[in-house]
């Protein structure tokens, strides 16, 4: 029953809508489309898929034990794997011990690989940080760009 309602709910609004955009009206059909978009305030805080990734410099924050250190940006995505000189800052930190390269991939993601060439840690463009971590799901690293 309560999908007849919705279904007859949505069938309401349609015939309405569709009432409205004929004629004079559809100015104001149109307006109310482009008023249920997102603003660019809140969609433009998010890099779209494919932006480059920063090549100033980052510091890479484990948020488990504190250990923090500053480095340059990775290459874009077209320069492959990069060895990664950890300091001996970050080497407190057991996932970011472990890495010896890294890399940004088309779709804006980071991965960063051990001496092997095993993923150890993989990263997205963030929200309000440059790039948060998503694997492993225990992860607890961040990279924000790095103050002067």
């Amino acid at each position: 029953m309560r999908f007849a309602a919705v279904a007859l709910g949505v069938g309401f609004v349609g015939t309405i809508l569709a009432s409205n955009i004929q004629g004079p009206n559809a100015a104001s059909a149109e307006s109310l489309v482009s008023a249920m978009r997102p603003s660019a305030e809140i969609t433009g805080s998010i890099a779209p898929a494919g932006a480059k990734a920063p090549t100033t410099a980052v510091r890479l924050i484990d948020l488990r034990n504190g250990a923090t250190c500053k480095m340059a940006g990775p290459a874009e995505a077209a320069a492959g794997f990069r060895r990664m000189p950890i300091g001996p800052d970050c080497a407190a930190s057991p996932e970011l011990a472990r890495v010896a390269y890294w890399k940004t991939t088309d779709d804006g993601a980071l991965i960063m690989a051990d001496s092997g060439g095993a993923t150890v840690l993989q990263f997205i463009p963030g929200d309000g940080v440059l790039f948060e971590s998503v694997y492993p799901s225990n992860a607890l690293i961040t990279i924000v760009p790095a103050r002067s």
